[in-house]
């Protein structure tokens, strides 16, 4: 039984219960919940700035070597999205690259097979922040008040119908989303990208230099960033 169809069983017995005119005050208070409030609400999942995808927490350790690495070969017709790396120590960093069907490559170069629902998450929240408000700013960067300035930025680059739409968040951070600069209607870091990025660094764990840098170089080669 689905979360949503036992929240309206439960709500229907209670309702039940009551006198009339206090049943009619629960159902429409029960009702705009589901319509405004609820992660099912066809509002909620309508919201670019909204996640309404399951915890992908721990997506990387899930992942596995595929059972044949030579027959990849990275090409920009399977890309779903890549994300750079701009950072003091590491100027022009490589952090994650996803492509169909369920592979990716990580900062250290391996190439691992996802989970079906990982890889289908994963993609969601990219294709999600594609619908988000410019910024305004070199290549849309988001910046997240810090007291120093000198903060890395990570570029989500997502293939749409009509190019490559760049996304970049500077000083991502696990407990800060406020905005150095409003944008829009946003004065935090909307909540589909706080959550895709947090996802996108479990990429660096256990980072090791590429064997293989001929390869990442291939991967980065397929992002247009200007």
């Amino acid at each position: 039984m689905s979360v949503l169809h036992a929240t309206h069983t439960n709500a229907t017995i209670l309702a039940s219960s009551l006198p009339k005119p206090l049943r009619f005050v629960l159902t429409a208070i029960f009702g705009a919940y589901l319509l405004f409030f609820s992660p099912f609400s066809p509002i909620a999942l309508s919201l670019p700035g909204m996640s309404t995808t399951a915890s992908l927490k721990g997506w990387h350790d899930r992942a596995h070597p595929p059972a044949d690495k030579s027959q990849f070969e990275p090409t920009l017709d399977d890309l779903v999205f890549a994300v750079l790396l701009n950072a003091p120590a590491d100027p022009e960093g490589f952090t994650l690259a996803l492509f169909r069907p369920n592979l990716a490559v990580d900062a250290s170069g391996r190439l691992l097979q996802l989970q079906d629902t990982d890889f289908r998450g994963l993609s969601e929240l990219a294709e999600k922040t594609t619908s988000l408000p410019d910024t305004g700013s070199f290549l849309n960067t988001w910046k997240i008040a810090h007291d120093r300035t000198d903060q890395k930025i990570d570029r989500l680059v997502v293939p749409t119908g009509g190019g490559q739409k760049v996304t970049s968040v500077q000083g991502w951070s696990a407990d800060k989303t406020k905005l150095a600069t409003p944008v829009a209607e946003y004065d935090q870091l909307p909540p589909v990208l706080q959550e895709l990025f947090e996802y996108i660094h479990e990429a660096r764990a256990n980072y090791q230099p590429p064997a293989n840098k001929d390869f990442i170089e291939k991967v980065k080669g397929l992002v247009k960033l200007y």
